[in-house]
């Protein structure tokens, strides 16, 4: 679909939705970078494994970092929506495993895992916008995507320092 059929395809309202949706997608990735960042610490702490403590947030970047370029790839072959849907599945099951967690080595594991499905969120989010919003109106949009991330740069280690002062990792 041109960029020009997308225009017509779409009505402001429904543009909106999926911005909402796509938002939504990266506030919890970008949430989950900035709450992690101040809870790490105690963590590692927690698992007497603070030597290790690069390779939880190393293991992420580096997942994340692939995983946008295969996804993006994957994406343009079975479509965005199946992508992002799949992204979002793989993230939470990994913050599941990440919760779960019994020691470091896990830990890691499941990062790897979750920066798979982060590097699909913030590919599909991105391409979705795209997809939906001609050239000339995209920079309005993804200023909307930055106010997200700042929100979470924000309220992430706001939010990591509670969870780790007031209650459990």
């Amino acid at each position: 679909m041109s960029n020009a059929d997308a225009q017509t395809a779409f009505s402001h309202k429904e543009v909106l939705r999926i911005l909402s949706g796509v938002l939504l997608c990266m506030l919890m990735a970008a949430l989950d970078q900035t709450v992690l960042a101040t809870a790490l610490p105690a963590i590692a702490a927690d698992f007497n494994a603070v030597p290790y403590l690069s390779w939880c947030i190393v293991a992420y970047l580096l997942a994340s970092t692939v995983s946008t370029l295969v996804m993006g790839k994957l994406s343009d072959l079975w479509g965005r929506r199946v992508l992002l849907e799949i992204s979002i599945g793989i993230f939470l099951v990994a913050a599941v495993a990440c919760a779960l967690a019994p020691n470091m080595g896990f830990l890691i594991a499941a990062r790897v895992v979750q920066g798979i499905g982060g590097g699909g969120l913030y590919a599909m989010g991105q391409a979705a916008i795209a997809d939906v919003v001609s050239a000339r109106e995209r920079g309005r949009y993804q200023a909307y995507i930055t106010t997200a991330f700042t929100s979470a740069a924000i309220a992430g280690p706001v939010v990591g320092g509670l969870c780790v002062e007031y209650l459990t990792w």
